[in-house]
């Protein structure tokens, strides 16, 4: 391990707190994430890791083992630490990776999510989507999952979770159609039909919308109009957008079971 880097002014630090902002991951193939439970699951997912900085105190604690780790280890002190966590109550651990994801099976199976924004509402979809047995995420319009809030709101699922995107939706579903799959999205309107009544199987394939605006128009009737809503007995008028994906993910799965 290098020495303890004291300056917040550091070249070191100034790179890798640049890597909160998208437009500089982007252009570095680089992100960035904190805590000992991810930098764990990052290392159980085999990511690329660039470079760790770690407290004093979290050295001397050896709540994991670092000697296996092959890159820089930086220690820094918690005033530098303050400059690069973005966390209420840090760990002391932050780490920097490569942009270097699995590749998606778009011929598994689907979920869509169409301009969802909140990152914690991403992370969450990534989390279900990984314990529900989704092959592939397909993004269109929303928040960045590479931002720290998604991965946080992820429990290290991001890591192992496929994830795609698409710049034309209503081509996405033309393609997916044509490969077979029914595409339908979660909407509350006149035409549509309960989750109940719908043949689930493996090439059932949802989409959930944006927190406020839901799906919009022009996807729907690029399903032929077709939508399903999920029933509800009490007098809620919507559901959260992750509750809704988790709920139809939750039914895809027993396809796979």
């Amino acid at each position: 391990m290098s020495e303890i880097i004291t300056s917040r002014n550091n070249r070191i630090i100034i790179e890798a707190s640049k890597l909160k902002d998208k437009k500089y991951r982007d252009q570095e193939g680089l992100y960035c994430f904190e805590g000992r439970k991810l930098f764990e699951e990052a290392l159980q997912s085999k990511v690329s890791l660039k470079s760790v900085f770690i407290t004093e105190k979290y050295q001397n604690s050896q709540k994991t083992p670092l000697d296996s780790i092959r890159c820089p280890i930086y220690t820094v002190t918690n005033t530098v630490y303050e400059k690069l966590s973005s966390d209420s109550a840090p760990d002391g651990i932050f780490c920097i990776a490569e942009k270097d994801k699995a590749s998606a099976d778009t011929n598994g199976t689907c979920f869509i999510l169409c301009s969802v924004r909140d990152p914690g509402n991403l992370g969450t979809c990534i989390r279900s989507a990984r314990a529900f047995g989704i092959d592939t995420l397909i993004l269109y319009d929303s928040a960045d999952e590479y931002n720290q809030k998604v991965i946080r709101a992820s429990m290290g699922a991001f890591f192992r979770q496929s994830i795609v995107h698409t710049k034309d939706i209503v081509s996405t579903i033309s393609e997916l159609t044509s490969k077979g799959y029914e595409v339908l999205p979660s909407a509350l309107s006149d035409n549509s039909i309960s989750l109940n009544t719908v043949n689930i199987n493996k090439k059932t394939v949802f989409i959930v919308g944006n927190e406020g605006h839901g799906v919009p128009e022009c996807v729907i009737e690029a399903c032929n109009n077709r939508s399903v809503l999920i029933p509800m007995i009490g007098d809620t008028e919507s559901l959260n957008a992750s509750v809704a994906a988790s709920l139809l993910m939750w039914e895809q799965s027993k396809t796979l079971q």
